[in-house]
């Protein structure tokens, strides 16, 4: 950058300055010379203007008007020429560029503008070769930190040194990817406030200008469009004073080679959400033998030997219904669910546990391994990843099922509906928000082993089969009311209070049962199985009221 002291400065030009000595900082943009009294018109502001003044020699209000529009029109200075019209700097010039801080310098006689114009040209020329080559080195530097695949942390960090700055990476949803600092982190308000300003700016995608640390440093914000869409958000913040040209270029390489960083990991991830989805469709479908199973985890990562266990996120609900055309709330939607995947994996990440994830349905189904957990270290563990989410994603309401670890791998399929059944049961008593394990199923865990939807139907129709088609054919209700008499332990009057019956009612259609179902409510082992029953057709009713086991994409 070329300062007007610069050109004062030129050896053997012998320029004298007149006026404006706090300003010859001004940066020159370019240098022309006019003898006309308005030449604003062909000026765009940060030019350094050369005159003799012939023009208006004896004319002392036109000096002045034409030196206030110069002002106005933001230059970075005037040369004035003497000897030929004056003999010196017309004294009101003076007065007046010092009253606007506007530099003004007397050129010699036996100078010739073009001496001026060719140093100046000279000096640029020079300036922008050096920032050329500067750049190039850098961008050199950052290119061979990709191949490398040094990662994100690193170009961030770089970046700090580079330009002497605090730098955050977020991305699209505001967590944060990484960040690195010249002298002083940001603090985590100061952190917070950026991401604010610049999620609410989000809807324009257009101008993502921010207020700066009250006495910091200058802030610059810039999106980092990767795969045709904004993927991260880039804040740095200068140790002290303005960003340069030189600034400016490095940030523009780094903004470059994030945004092909963060499109190489897109790929990776998705590769690997794929093999995840197809690893646990297969797994709990049981198509997959122990040493497949072993296999897979080996290939993620994960030890076959060590103890592993399912859990399960899912969404209850949104706290408030999505705005706008269904197209419209089906992108809100799929957009919470990766956000919820995003921070399920982030929390894990941060806590150095090994897992795996993959999108079901409305839910994120992760195989955790558990090291030195222990049962309530899991429990824990799951109420953090619960107020996590809640406080990241207000959107949505969500609960948590725990499956137990097995013996061998092939149960890994009994921890997943150890979890799915132990978040439907307690929905199905009405409770949202839960955290729930093995140890909420109850009666409820006899059905396990049977697993599937289809499985559960079996067993319920061998049992309660008859009595449904009779229902169905008569427009009778002996199913519920065989329902109501084991929720009240055989107790008759109670139950047939529920029922709004007569006792005598209610014994004659539980001799209907009876004689449906060719069972007897005196026998403990067939009240049990009817208990089972009843349990059965509730899981099924809760499982048919959302599709799972379908993998989004």
């Amino acid at each position: 950058m070329i300062t007007v002291q610069d050109i004062l400065e030129i050896p053997g030009l012998n320029l004298k300055l007149c006026a404006g000595k706090k300003a010859v900082g001004n940066p020159v943009r370019w240098v022309h010379i006019a003898e006309m009294s308005d030449p604003t018109r062909w000026l765009k502001g940060g030019e350094l203007l050369l005159t003799t003044g012939l023009a208006l020699v004896d004319r002392e209000a036109e000096q002045l008007a034409m030196l206030q529009r110069l002002i106005d029109a933001n230059l970075s200075g005037l040369g004035f020429g003497v000897g030929f019209g004056f003999k010196s700097v017309p004294e009101a010039m003076v007065a007046l560029a010092d009253k606007h801080e506007f530099p003004l310098f007397e050129v010699p006689y036996n100078i010739p503008f073009i001496a001026i114009t060719e140093a100046v040209a000279s000096k640029i020329v020079n300036e922008q070769y050096a920032l050329l080559q500067r750049s190039l080195a850098v961008h050199e530097k950052l290119t061979k930190i990709v191949l490398e695949e040094k990662g994100l942390q690193f170009i961030i960090s770089t970046l700090s040194g580079l330009v002497g700055c605090s730098a955050v990476l977020f991305d699209f949803h505001g967590l944060v990817l990484c960040e690195a600092a010249h002298r002083r982190r940001i603090p985590a308000a100061l952190m917070a406030d950026l991401w604010k300003q610049i999620s609410d700016k989000r809807a324009s995608r257009q101008d993502f200008a921010v207020d700066g640390p009250h006495g910091g440093g200058s802030v610059q914000v810039y999106p980092v469009v990767a795969s045709h869409r904004i993927g991260a958000f880039l804040a740095v913040i200068k140790d002290a004073g303005e960003f340069s040209d030189y600034d400016r270029i490095i940030l523009h390489h780094v903004v470059t080679v994030t945004a092909l960083e963060l499109v190489k990991k897109k790929a990776v991830a998705e590769t690997e959400k794929r093999l995840a989805g197809d690893f646990f469709d297969e797994l709990i479908a049981s198509d997959l033998y122990e040493e497949e199973i072993a296999r897979r985890l080996a290939f993620f990562g994960l030890d076959p030997a060590a103890e592993q266990l399912i859990m399960l996120v899912d969404i209850d609900g949104f706290t408030a219904a999505p705005d706008g055309a269904p197209e419209k709330e089906e992108i809100v939607v799929q957009d919470v669910k990766e956000r919820l995947h995003w921070a399920v994996d982030e929390f894990l990440a941060q806590r150095d546990l090994l897992f795996i994830s993959a999108s079901h349905s409305d839910s994120v189904v992760v195989l955790v391994q558990l090291g030195t957990l222990g049962a309530h270290d899991v429990l824990a563990l799951a109420g953090e990843l619960q107020g996590t989410i809640g406080g990241m994603i207000p959107e949505v309401t969500v609960s948590i099922g725990i499956g137990r670890p097995h013996s061998t791998l092939v149960d890994l399929r009994q921890s997943y509906y150890e979890a799915l059944y132990a978040i439907q049961i307690r929905k199905l008593k009405g409770s949202t928000s839960v955290i729930a394990s093995f140890d909420d199923l109850g009666s409820y865990g006899l059905l396990l082993g049977l697993q599937d939807t289809v499985s559960l139907e079996v067993f319920y129709d061998s049992v309660l089969g008859k009595l449904r088609a009779y229902d169905e054919q008569n427009a009778s209700d002996l199913v519920k009311s065989l329902a109501c008499f084991l929720e009240a332990n055989g107790h008759w009057g109670e139950a047939a209070e529920r029922l709004y019956v007569h006792r005598h009612t209610l014994r004659y259609r539980m001799k209907r049962v009876e004689d449906i179902t060719g069972r007897d409510l005196g026998s403990s082992q067939d009240r049990m199985e009817f208990w089972l029953a009843l349990k059965a057709r509730e899981l099924v009713a809760q499982s048919g009221k959302r599709p799972r086991g379908v993998r989004q994409a």
